[in-house]
């Protein structure tokens, strides 16, 4: 008679975030369910809300284990339009693979989900543009996080009201690099 191993640790939770994964891919975001992603890693629901809060806690988790963060890998060409444009490139290419209707769902409990996750794109945003200033192709004067949200809050918009990818180089150009000018001004 062989005994089951108990998964603990970082195993337990590997598997759990690959069962929501799963249920997230079968489901889509609407049909995504606590309950179903537990019977599916053979657990309880109270497991996994020892690990995250809620189902967009549990979602954002599963993303993030499969598509990462525009933070973990911010673009340094050298030039400050091609660092937004592959950044750009990069949430289009996220939302893309994650699916629209996902990505919606999470926008809509956004209150749900860790405050740290709100700053992420101002923050990437940020380091390109200070990035930008210190090689002495922008000002230095401050770009208010409104402007740094813009371009990813633009093409988060498009995609979810339109359904396809907008054209980034029209965001960058005629709207987030005049604004970028104009605040790094001296």
């Amino acid at each position: 008679m062989s005994t089951a191993q108990r998964r603990r640790g970082a195993v337990l939770e590997e598997a759990l975030v690959e069962a929501a994964w799963t249920e997230l891919n079968r489901t889509g975001y609407d049909g995504f369910t606590i309950d179903a992603v537990a019977k599916a890693a053979g657990t309880s629901r109270a497991v996994l809300y020892r690990r995250w809060p809620n189902r967009a806690a549990l979602v954002h988790a599963a993303v993030r284990a499969h598509v990462g963060s525009i933070a973990d890998v911010v673009p340094d060409t050298g030039e400050l339009r091609q660092d937004v444009l592959a950044t750009l490139q990069a949430i289009a290419d996220r939302i893309v693979l994650v699916g629209i209707d996902v990505m919606t769902g999470l926008l809509s409990e956004l209150a749900e989900l860790p405050e740290a996750l709100a700053t992420t794109v101002p923050d990437v945003f940020e380091r390109i543009v200070r990035r930008a200033a210190e090689r002495g192709e922008i000002g230095t004067g401050h770009i208010p996080d409104t402007v740094l949200q813009m371009p990813a809050v633009l093409v988060r918009y498009e995609m979810i009201t339109k359904r396809t990818v907008p054209d980034v180089e029209i965001l960058v150009d005629e709207l987030f690099l005049p604004l970028v000018r104009h605040h790094a001004t001296n």
